[in-house]
C-alpha cells in the first residue's frame, strides 16, 4: 500500500539570563553551550526542593523518504542540571524502541547520540564527552530493544546534555510527546511537521499551559535525488516553568494527570487517490486481536492438561463455580506466575514445559482447559491501572498491555479471573487489574466493555469478646472473616511469611497483644474467604483509680492516610470496601464508667463513604458497634478537602478512650 500511494504521490507533485546564582536563569535554547548562569545555578527557585531541573528540552519530528517509503525522524535534545545528589540519577538516560525479534521490515533506529557534562573546576568550564563504550543495547521482549548510556562525571552542580535521533518506519504512527517530568521543566519545546497527506487529529490534555502554533507551511521532500515540494502542517508547542510531575499515594499512574500532546492519523489523502480513513475504532482493534497469531491464534491451542483434567470428576460437581475453581486449581499447580503481565501469547509449550510464564500464557492455557470442560471464556484485555487510562477518544492497540479472563458462570452473569492470581478468587482480581474500562473480545461483533472495578465485595467482619480485669489487662477472644481483597491480602500476608510464627509474632507486634491461641479456615484454599480466630491479651493504663482504654482494642485506622492540606492530584482508590468491627467488654467489679466517646455518624458529602461509631453501657458490659463504608473509587482535588477532613474525624474517633473509675 505504501509504494501505490507513494508512486501516486510522486506522479502529482512531478506534475506540476541574567542574575545570582540562586537566580532563575534565562532560556538558553542552543545545544551545547550552557550559559555562566546555568552553570553556577545553585537553586531553582520556582521549585527549591527539585534535585535538578529540565533547563531546556527540545523535540523536533518529521517526515522524510527513505527507499519509495515514508518515514518519520525524531530528534531529541535536553539539558538538565543538577542540583543535589539524588538527582544525579538523571545521568541514566534509556531509550525503547521497535525491533521486532523475527525480522519484521518495519523497525526503529537509534542514532547520533552525543552526551556531555558541564562541570565549573578552578573557576574554568570543564566539558566531559560521553564515550562510545557507555552505550550498550539490550532485548526487552520479542519486538521492543532500549538503548542505555550514562553520562559521565556527573555530580551535584553539573549540567547534563545529550542529544539523539530516532528514525521510525512506523509513519502512520507519531510517538505521543510529554510536557512534563518527574521534576520541573524550564522550558520545552515540541515542533514537528507533517505533509498534507497526513490528516492527524491533535488531541492535548493536562493542566498546564502551552502556547501552541498551528499553521501551514512548504515542505520539501527528497524523492530519487529530486525534491519535490507540497504544503505541510507545521504545529509548535511551547511550555515555561512546568512543576514536576510528582508522584503521590493514591494514585495509580501520575502520568495520566501530566500535560500531553498526542496526535492520531485519521486518514491519507493522496491527490488521485480516494481517501483513505485510518480512524480506528474499539471494533477493528477487536478484529485485529483476532487476527493476530499471537493472541487471537492462541485461542485455539489444544488443552495441555486433558489427562489431568479427567481425574477431576468435573461431571460430578454442582456449579460451575466449583468446576472453574477445580480447574484453576490444578493449573496453578502445573504454572506459576512469573510475575509479569503480557497481552500476547505464543509460548504456550515453552510455558508448560518450565512450569513457569506470564499471565497471557497462563491465561490462554486457562481457556483452553475451561473450552475441553464445555464452559464459554474470552479474553478481556485492557491497560493495567499502573500502565494508564484506557483513552475513550482515540482507540489504540498500543495502549493495550494484558488482558485477564472472562467466564460464564451461568447463562446470565460472568466471573474473571487472571494467571496471576495466587491469593484471591474468582472476580478477586489484583487491583492493578480492577479497571473501570476494560473491553471483552467476543467476535461476531459481541464485544463489549466491561467494568472491573468493583467485582467483588471487600468485607472484614470482627466480633471481640472481652473481660477486663482490676490491672487493666484485657483477656478476650477476635473472630474475623475476610472477604474478597481483604481475603487475599490476608493470604498473602500468611504465606509470604517464613512460618506461622512469624505471622503471629508480625499480628502481636502491630496490634500490641499477647496472642496465646491463633487459628484460621480457607488459608491455603481457593476460594472467597478466610476465617480468622485468635485468643488474647491486652494491657490498658491504669492508675491507682483509674483505668484508659481504647474500646475498640483492634483498631480502623490509628492515624488520617491523608496527610496534605492541599492535594493536586485525584485520590484514586483501589477498591470498595466494608468494615464492620462489633466490641463486647465486660467492666471489672468494683469500677464504673467515668468517660464515655460520644457517638459518630459522618459521611462524605457525595454520601459514597461514611463511618459509623456507637457505644453503649448496660450493666456491666460495654458495648461498641463500628461501621465504615466507602464505594467510590476517584475524589478529585477540589473534593479533598471534605475527603482529608472525614478521615480526620474517623481516626480522632479510632483513637478515643474510656475512662473507668474506682468505686
Amino acid at each position: 500500500m505504501k509504494r501505490t500511494l507513494f508512486i501516486v504521490i510522486t506522479c502529482f507533485i512531478a506534475s506540476g539570563v541574567l542574575g545570582q546564582e540562586t537566580t532563575t536563569p534565562e532560556v538558553n535554547t542552543k545545544f551545547g553551550k550552557p550559559s555562566d548562569e546555568e552553570l553556577k545555578m545553585t537553586v531553582y527557585e520556582p521549585d527549591t526542593t527539585a534535585a535538578a531541573v529540565v533547563l531546556c528540552k527540545k523535540t523536533n519530528v518529521f517526515y522524510d523518504v527513505v527507499n519509495n517509503d515514508f518515514r518519520i525522524n525524531y530528534i531529541y535534545e535536553t539539558k538538565i542540571k543538577v542540583l543535589k545528589p539524588e538527582g544525579t540519577s538523571f545521568a541514566d538516560v534509556v531509550i525503547p524502541y521497535y525491533e521486532d525479534k523475527k525480522g519484521s521490515s518495519m523497525k526503529e533506529i537509534v542514532s547520533q547520540i552525543d552526551a556531555f557534562a558541564y562541570n565549573i573546576e578552578e573557576g574554568k568550564t570543564v566539558r566531559t564527552k560521553m564515550k562510545r563504550e557507555f552505550i550498550f543495547k539490550e532485548r526487552l521482549n520479542d519486538k521492543y530493544m532500549q538503548v542505555k548510556f550514562s553520562v559521565p562525571n556527573v555530580k551535584p552542580g553539573t549540567v547534563i546534555e545529550y542529544r539523539y535521533k530516532i528514525l521510525s518506519d512506523f509513519y502512520f504512527h507519531i510517538n505521543n510527546w510529554s510536557a512534563q517530568q518527574s521534576i520541573p521543566v524550564h522550558y520545552t519545546e515540541y515542533d514537528i511537521t507533517v505533509p498534507e497527506y497526513f490528516k492527524f487529529n491533535l488531541d492535548m490534555h493536562g493542566t498546564e499551559q502551552l502556547q501552541t502554533e498551528d499553521e501551514t507551511v512548504g515542505v520539501n521532500l527528497v524523492i530519487g535525488g529530486q525534491v519535490f515540494q507540497c504544503n505541510g502542517r507545521h504545529l509548535c508547542f511551547k511550555g515555561n516553568k512546568l512543576p514536576g510531575l510528582h508522584d503521590d499515594n493514591y494514585v495509580w499512574c501520575v502520568e495520566d494527570y501530566g500535560t500531553q500532546v498526542n496526535l492520531e492519523l485519521g486518514g491519507l489523502d493522496f491527490p488521485g487517490a480516494l481517501y483513505k480513513s485510518f480512524t480506528q475504532t474499539w471494533e477493528n482493534i477487536d478484529e485485529a486481536l483476532l487476527d493476530d497469531s499471537e493472541f487471537g491464534g492462541q485461542l485455539k491451542i489444544q488443552n495441555p492438561y486433558r489427562e489431568e483434567m479427567a481425574a477431576l470428576n468435573l461431571d460430578n460437581l454442582k456449579s460451575n463455580e466449583e468446576k472453574i475453581a477445580a480447574i484453576y486449581t490444578l493449573l496453578k499447580k502445573k504454572i506459576s506466575w512469573n510475575e509479569e503481565y503480557a497481552l500476547y501469547g505464543g509460548k504456550s509449550k515453552k510455558t508448560v514445559k518450565e512450569g513457569i510464564g506470564n499471565n497471557a500464557e497462563i491465561n490462554f492455557i486457562l481457556m483452553s482447559m475451561l473450552k475441553d470442560a464445555g464452559i464459554p471464556s474470552f479474553p478481556i484485555v485492557m491497560s493495567r491501572r499502573s500502565m494508564g487510562i484506557l483513552p475513550y477518544a482515540h482507540p489504540s492497540i498500543q495502549k493495550l498491555n494484558t488482558f485477564i479472563v472472562g467466564i460464564a458462570n451461568t447463562d446470565s452473569t460472568l466471573v474473571y479471573l487472571d494467571g496471576s492470581v495466587t491469593h484471591g478468587y474468582l472476580n478477586v482480581l489484583p487491583p492493578v487489574l480492577m479497571v473501570n474500562r476494560a473491553r471483552a473480545i467476543i467476535g461476531g461483533r459481541q464485544s463489549r466493555w466491561v467494568d472491573l472495578s468493583q467485582t467483588c465485595k471487600n468485607q472484614l467482619r470482627s466480633m471481640v469478646n472481652a473481660v477486663i480485669s482490676p490491672d487493666g489487662k484485657i483477656y478476650g477472644s477476635r473472630n474475623t472473616s475476610y472477604m474478597g481483597q481483604y481475603a487475599s491480602t490476608f493470604r498473602k500476608k500468611y504465606q509470604t511469611a517464613k512460618d506461622s510464627t512469624e505471622f503471629v509474632n508480625e499480628l502481636a507486634s502491630k496490634e500490641d497483644v499477647k496472642i496465646s491461641v491463633f487459628n484460621t479456615q480457607g488459608i491455603n484454599k481457593f476460594s472467597p474467604q478466610v476465617k480468622e480466630s485468635i485468643i488474647f491479651e491486652k494491657q490498658a493504663t491504669v492508675n491507682d483509680n483509674f483505668i484508659y482504654l481504647n474500646p475498640l482494642v483492634f483498631l480502623h485506622t490509628e492515624k488520617n492516610p491523608f496527610t496534605q492540606t492541599e492535594r493536586k492530584l485525584p485520590v484514586e482508590y483501589p477498591y470498595a470496601e466494608q468494615i464492620t468491627l462489633s466490641v463486647n467488654l465486660t467492666i471489672p467489679e468494683g469500677y464504673a464508667v467515668d468517660e464515655l466517646p460520644e457517638a459518630l455518624q459522618i459521611k462524605t458529602e457525595d454520601g459514597q463513604g461514611m463511618c459509623r461509631y456507637n457505644i453503649a453501657v448496660q450493666g456491666n458490659k460495654l458495648t461498641i458497634n463500628y461501621i465504615f463504608n466507602s464505594s467510590k473509587l476517584l475524589y478529585l482535588p477540589t473534593e479533598y478537602a471534605g475527603l482529608h477532613h472525614f478521615w480526620k474525624v474517623i481516626a480522632e474517633k479510632n483513637n478515643e478512650t474510656v475512662v473507668l473509675k474506682k468505686l
